[in-house]
Order: C-alpha cells, then structure tokens, then sequence
C-alpha cells in the first residue's frame, strides 16, 4: 500500500483518486469483516481473532478517511455494501 500513495511520483488530482479508490476499498473490506464477524461466531475460530480482523478493517478505513477530511476530498463514498466477490 505504501508504494500506491508515492507522492514524488504523482501529481495531486491522481493522489486524491488513489486515496478515494483506496477508501472505497477499505470501506469494502470493513462492511465484509462486520458481517464475516457475526456468521464466524458461531464456529470454531477463536473469538479475539474475528474482532482484531474486524477492528484492523475499522481502523484502516477510518485513517484513509482523516486523510481525504485532511486534504479536503469530497467523493461519493459507497454506501451498501454491494460489491460481489471476485
């Protein structure tokens, strides 16, 4: 992920949309771990795990986020969580 946001070698409108792209991502990623989280409580694995997967994803989207509030980005975030699986 570092070597996405290399601010030498990218003007800021293409930083801006790597940093909305990357967002939209780690919305994605926390939206699946909430609800991998309620369906994985019923197994086997052990519980501490599921929520440091699932605060990892809170915490990741939630810093891009004070990055774009920080540069002052507007986008259409996504709101539903309606990507399928690739």
């Amino acid at each position: 992920m570092l070597g996405l946001f290399n601010r030498s070698a990218l003007n800021a409108k293409e930083y801006d949309q790597r940093l909305v792209n990357a967002i939209d991502e780690a919305k994605y990623d926390y939206e699946k771990a909430k609800v991998s989280e309620l369906a994985l409580f019923e197994s086997d694995i052990d519980p501490r795990l599921i929520k440091a997967q699932t605060s990892l994803a809170r915490q990741k989207y939630f810093f891009l986020l004070r990055a774009a509030r920080e540069r002052k980005i507007t986008g259409q975030w996504q709101t539903a969580f309606v990507r399928p699986e690739i």
